[in-house]
């Protein structure tokens, strides 16, 4: 279109230039002189300026093609990519609702899970009350994986739930607290003390209880101090367990926050039970100095004179390990001491 209409202007811009020609010669030699010259002049180069417009027509064309058949490529390209994402977010649509029905199922098997642990773990919880179930326990290869699996349980139990436990009655609950009450009941049998303290799986959770404990939140945790107190207490009569336990700092610690509280009676009366079995007897005088520092000796004498003549007795036994151990290592002359498992012991077993 423009280039015809550019042919056209320049058809008439020669014709009118025919016209001056003829004109000036008819003309020539009048005053007008000047001025027709400059008209002509003017009308001839606007005529090479069409010239030279007309050819770069057809470069304009062809660059005009050429980003006609761009555009065209782009269009094609932007529909054929608006049909995979549309695409793909059909694709999408499916795996989200396939997520929310796996999520869907996930919340219950778990909830199942729980359930079904909960129910076995407390039916196993209740026959390992009788030594007979333990001694066939005790029988099998699996005790070093169930203190593995507790040892497991109890972290992220409480990695889950750092600040507040669930429900005692709800399903985790019930499941983390049956399978300590299944170890302190391993435990509360000689030969089951003797498995927990020598196997390395043993070890291990008797460590992760001892570091866990100090985190255990206040209230909601207490039926789960109750249990593992349970299973240090019953480590404590092994002489191996003994010393496992005899020279943690923060055990000791935790026991006299215990001690100190009277929030809890029966946590206090436990942790007094405890601390009697760790001071009975002391191996060196590097253990005795531990327990000089953190043994509350005033709340002790307090709770001598308390109602409950269980914790007066404790209190009172606690006392007097601590004067025998002072005569012992800082009165008297250093003398060999008296192996462990020659001493006559009374201690109680502590079943859950």
């Amino acid at each position: 279109m423009e280039s015809q209409i550019l042919e056209e202007l320049l058809q008439k811009v020669n014709d009118l230039g025919k016209n001056l020609t003829i004109f000036l010669t008819e003309v020539r030699g009048t005053v007008l002189g000047p001025d027709i010259s400059a008209l002509s002049k003017s009308i001839f180069t606007l005529k090479n300026n069409l010239n030279n417009l007309l050819g770069l027509l057809p470069n304009s064309q062809a660059k005009e093609n050429q980003l006609r058949n761009d555009l065209h490529m782009l269009r094609y390209k932007y529909l054929s990519l608006q049909k995979e994402w549309d695409n793909q977010q059909e694709h999408l649509g499916r795996m989200q609702g396939e997520v929310f029905k796996l999520r869907n199922q996930l919340r219950t098997q778990s909830s199942f899970c729980a359930s079904l642990g909960s129910t076995l773990g407390n039916l196993v919880w209740k026959a390992s009350r009788l030594q007979p179930v333990v001694e066939l326990f005790l029988t099998t290869n699996k005790l070093p994986e169930l203190f593995s699996m507790t040892s497991g349980t109890l972290i992220s139990f409480l990695e889950t739930y750092s600040k507040d436990l669930p429900d005692l009655h709800s399903d985790e609950t019930q499941f983390i607290l049956s399978m300590g009450g299944i170890i302190a009941n391993i435990a509360a049998v000689p030969e089951g003390r003797h498995y927990l303290v020598s196997d390395f799986s043993g070890k291990q959770l008797i460590e992760q209880i001892l570091n866990l404990l100090p985190k255990i939140p206040i209230t909601t945790g207490d039926p789960l101090k109750r249990i593992l107190l349970m299973i240090l207490y019953n480590v404590s009569i092994n002489a191996a367990g003994l010393l496992l336990l005899q020279d943690q700092k923060p055990l000791l610690e935790t026991l006299t926050q215990i001690i100190m509280c009277d929030r809890t009676p029966e946590l206090k009366l436990l942790s007094l039970r405890l601390f009697e079995s760790l001071t009975y007897e002391f191996g060196s005088i590097a253990v005795y100095n531990i327990h000089r520092q953190i043994v509350p000796t005033k709340k002790l004498q307090m709770i001598m004179s308390d109602s409950d003549a269980e914790m007066r007795q404790y209190a009172q036994s606690i006392i007097n390990n601590m004067k025998k151990a002072e005569e012992t290592f800082v009165l008297a002359p250093i003398e060999p001491n008296i192996p462990y498992d020659q001493c006559i012991l009374s201690k109680k077993i502590c079943s859950s």
